[in-house]
């Protein structure tokens, strides 16, 4: 089994010599909730409009327009849309290597090389009003606003601005405490069941073999689960073949019979029903909708 589909990330932010990248997000248009993985990249998010509920390691936020979130390298995230609410929102991504230096001093240097591996930390969240947020704010909205020209002429402006934000949060930076390292600990033992979702969601993956497969009792297994993902293990199986067949749907043809029996539902009724409680929707209408749509 390929242990690093889920845990890390695999897809290439922006290019080999510049890992740099702004993505906006629309939901639930775009998509519902993105589940949770971690990469080497720093991610940092700013909410333009309407509120989606973050979770970074073991801590949630409900975060809303105006607001600011930081994944630090290597820190499992996942956000999923809140209650009813839509949510229009940038993160922008890049390895930190990239603000590396012969012209840094010592200190600097070091910064970066803590941030990389885990031992410094930004922080998570700062609402909005708060004055780390507004400090930060002229930096991340030219890298938004500019996002298309972040590989062309406004390429050392994002370097400027990178260095710009990189100075303000590390005013801010800390040592890692013992909820992230916990967390880790944590997650590396339900990666197995995690995996097995991501590589075989389409086969039957009951709660007892995934707790073999972490090498845990169904118990302990289904309480560790809850406790890192805030879902039980169906759930999140569930939602996962519930993303799949809704990218079937954008972008193939198929019978929606045919895709929920590929997707890993054995019953189309249940099926229509998982999909109407996750998209509000049945499939033929988020077809019709969505069809044609990038994923």
């Amino acid at each position: 089994m390929n242990e690093n589909v889920l845990r890390h990330e695999s897809k290439k932010h922006g290019k080999d010599n510049f890992p740099y990248s702004v993505y906006h997000s629309l939901i639930p248009l775009y998509l519902k909730s993105f589940p949770l993985h971690w990469h080497d990249e720093m991610e940092i998010t700013f909410i333009r409009k309407g509120r989606a509920d973050f979770s970074i390691c073991s801590r949630h936020f409900v975060a809303g327009e105006g607001d600011i979130l930081i994944a630090n390298p290597r820190h499992p995230h996942c956000v999923e849309q809140y209650q009813d609410s839509e949510a229009d929102f940038f993160s922008i991504l890049f390895d930190p290597e990239l603000l590396n230096s012969s012209a840094l001093d010592a200190e600097n240097v070091q910064k970066i090389t803590d941030l990389k591996n885990g031992s410094g930390i930004f922080p998570e969240f700062t609402g909005k009003g708060e004055s780390l947020n507004q400090d930060l704010l002229p930096f991340l909205k030219p890298l938004i606003e500019m996002r298309h020209q972040s590989y062309g002429d406004f390429q050392m402006g994002v370097i400027g601005c990178l260095y710009m934000l990189f100075q303000t949060l590390s005013r801010y930076q800390m040592k890692a405490d013992r909820t992230v390292s916990e967390y880790r600990t944590d997650f590396s033992k339900i990666r197995p069941a995690l995996d097995a979702v991501i590589n075989h969601y389409e086969q039957k993956i009951s709660i007892r073999s995934a707790a073999r497969d972490c090498c845990l009792s169904e118990s302990h297994f289904m309480k560790l689960f809850k406790k890192t993902t805030s879902k039980s293990f169906n759930e999140y199986l569930v939602e996962h073949r519930i993303r799949a067949a809704a990218k079937m749907l954008r972008e193939t043809s198929d019978r929606i019979v045919d895709i929920a029996g590929s997707c890993g539902f054995g019953n189309q009724s249940y099926f229509t029903r998982m999909f109407v409680r996750h998209y509000a929707m049945t499939p033929g209408e988020y077809r019709r909708q969505h069809s044609g749509k990038a994923s």
